[in-house]
């Protein structure tokens, strides 16, 4: 594989760099993406054409010592504000 310069504006590169995040793809692989059927370039690139889960990559990541101010922040959301339901 060949290496490519490609210049652009920060608000481009921002929206290529948003674009490949939300497809859970490098940047590199969302140009090619973007650019291949423009130039005719037929060989899929993507096994999937569904957007993947960009949250992914975090998975099994988080340690014990991690989760616990997580956890600890959710404790409110199982209580029941009883003035609401009279």
């Amino acid at each position: 594989m060949e290496a490519l310069t490609f210049r652009a504006e920060p608000e481009f590169v921002s929206a290529l760099k948003d674009y490949a995040d939300g497809l859970g793809i490098s940047v590199n692989a969302a140009l090619r993406e973007i650019v291949a059927p423009v130039i005719g370039f037929s060989k899929r690139l993507r096994t999937s054409r569904r957007p993947r889960n960009n949250l992914a990559r975090f998975s099994g990541r988080l340690t014990k010592d991690d989760l616990a101010p997580i956890i600890a922040a959710q404790t409110d959301f199982s209580k029941i504000d009883e003035g609401l339901w009279k």
